[in-house]
This record gives C-alpha cells, structure tokens and sequence, in this order.
C-alpha cells in the first residue's frame, strides 16, 4: 500500500474529538461584531469560575505595548471603533498590526484589552447595549465545555481577528512570546506505557524544551501535521512555521500508547495525554492524542493532533 496523506488521515479511526469546539466556533463567527466583542467582555472580564480565563503574569507585552498604549489613550468612542474593525477584519493600520501577531500574542492583546477594561481605561461595551439571545447562547455553550476545550474555543475567537494581506507569508508575522519554562523538577527519560517508538519519544521531548528544529527534523521532507479541527500543513517548512508560532511553551504529558506494525515497513502509533500551554496556566489541561504515522525510515510521515471528546477517551487506544 502506497499511504498518501489523505489516507494517512484515516489511522485509528475510533477516535473521538471534541466536535463541540468547532460548533460552538461556528456559533460565535456568526454572531454581530458587537455581540463577539461582548462574548470576549464576558470570557475575559466576568466568567472566570466558569469559562478558563487567560493566565496573568506569563508573557512580555513589549511586542505590542506601543499598539496597546495607542488604544488606551484614545476615547472610549474610538476605543470601541477599534474593537469593531479588529472584529470586522476591517484594512487599518491597528488591524494589520494585530494580523501580524502570533497566536499567543493575539490572546496576550485581548488579555490586556480585559485587565484594561476591568479598570475603566478601555471601554467594555458601548453605552445602551444589550446582550442578544445569542451571545447568551453561545456563552452557555462554553461553560458546558470542559477547560481545555474551553481554551480552544477562546483561541479559535481571536485567532482570525485583525487584518492580513493575501500575500503575506508566515515568515513576515511578528516574532511570537517566548515563555520562561521553569526549570524541570527531574531529570528523568521520557517514557509512554506501550509506546518506545524512538522518534515518538523524541519529537514530544524536543517541544517540550521548545527545540523547534530538532522536531521538525523528526519530519519526512513532505511530511504532514495536522492541528486540531485544521488541514493538514504539508512540508516542513509549513511545520515549522505553525509550530513557532502555536507550539512554543506546551507542556506535553503523554500517559500510554500503543504500537502497531502496518504494511510497507510503516508503523502507527497513537499517544494519549494532556498538553498545558503557557497562557491558562498548569491548572488546565487539554485532553489530547497524537495519531502518528512513521515511514520505513522513522521519520513522521503524519501525525494528526485531536483534541479529545472527553477525558474518557483517554482510554481509547483501538483501531476502531
């Protein structure tokens, strides 16, 4: 059998991931641009016992302090037009800046805008508004979500925000936070219950250290991953751009895994565990597996990362 990506895709099809996600996604991206702005209002500023709020205190703002600056001192009628052509992805000087951000610097920007809101200096909502039935409903859908699905659904709100050309490329975004790991309390070889698969245990260790380079070289050269609920990025330059710029400071912890010899010399392996990232703190875990196709050689040929229906499936390593 000659695997292609596409059937690649297919490996470990009995997996269940968390279609509440891009629903509730869905849910949100058709509401108003005022209603989305006071989906982000209440997810940041009002719901922390319910909806998993960004961690304070964990990335340098310096990157953008010069925009942020800019918004604080404008009036609370242009503060708002801000917010509204972000929403809108509307071409301004302000939203090309914020397209240009990196996935954690976009959630670094509404966290801020949040913190700011709280203490009056930028305005939350404009004066009369009324939250519609919808935000409700929307809202009320991602409490329901467990934390780490509730993480994704707040990334998936601001990822698209803001302006960027057709022509600009991964290698002109603005250079993403880097997160001060904390020094690692063990020494200790990685090990996963079923799974010894060196190039498995090696590319969870390289980005667990952010050693970016060292995983994508664990990539055939037209090797695939594929993100949660996304296509997959094809290359390794395509790879690596997506995991510069969403990969960096995760905590991986896989707990088990199985193994399976398949045809041509290809091997399958699928991992289970739970990924932290920097921005929701180590309280807050996403229930993730990783389905990895290796070639005859060791190299990923394609690994799909899922984020899981429930912590159930944590315990679901079969084929079907």
């Amino acid at each position: 059998m000659t695997y292609t990506i596409d059937s690649a895709q297919a490996i470990f099809p009995g997996t269940r991931v968390a279609d509440a996600v891009p629903n509730t996604t869905d849910k949100f991206n058709q509401l108003s641009v005022d209603d989305q702005l006071a989906f982000l209002w209440d997810a940041y500023t009002e719901l922390g016992r319910s909806i998993t709020p960004a961690a304070p205190g964990v990335a340098n703002l310096q990157l953008m302090e010069g925009l942020l600056n800019q918004i604080k001192q404008m009036s609370p009628e242009e503060q708002m037009q801000v917010m509204r052509d972000l929403a809108n992805r509307a071409d301004t000087p302000i939203s090309r800046s914020y397209g240009a951000f990196g996935v954690n610097a976009k959630l670094g920007f509404w966290y801020q805008l949040g913190e700011w809101m709280k203490q009056g200096l930028v305005t939350p909502m404009p004066a009369g508004y009324q939250m519609s039935s919808d935000v409700k409903a929307v809202l009320e859908a991602v409490q329901k979500l467990d934390g780490g699905q509730q993480i994704t659904v707040l990334r998936n709100t601001v990822v698209d925000m803001g302006f960027e050309p057709l022509t600009s490329s991964q290698d002109e975004k603005v250079v993403n936070f880097t997160f001060q790991r904390p020094e690692p309390t063990s020494t200790a070889k990685l090990t996963i219950e079923g799974v010894t698969e060196p190039t498995v245990l090696h590319y969870i260790q390289a980005m667990n250290v952010d050693d970016i380079e060292a995983a994508v070289a664990l990539f055939a050269e037209k090797g695939a991953l594929q993100p949660p609920f996304q296509k997959p990025l094809i290359g390794r330059e395509a790879i690596a751009a997506y995991l510069r710029d969403e990969g960096q400071g995760l905590n991986m912890k896989p707990k088990q895994g199985v193994s399976e010899t398949v045809e041509d010399g290809y091997t399958q392996h699928k991992v289970t565990g739970t990924v932290e990232t920097p921005w929701f703190g180590g309280n807050v875990g996403m229930n993730i597996a990783w389905r990895f196709l290796l070639d005859p050689q060791g190299k990923i040929f394609f690994v799909a990362i899922d984020l899981l229906a429930s912590p159930k499936e944590l315990l679901n390593l079969t084929r079907g």
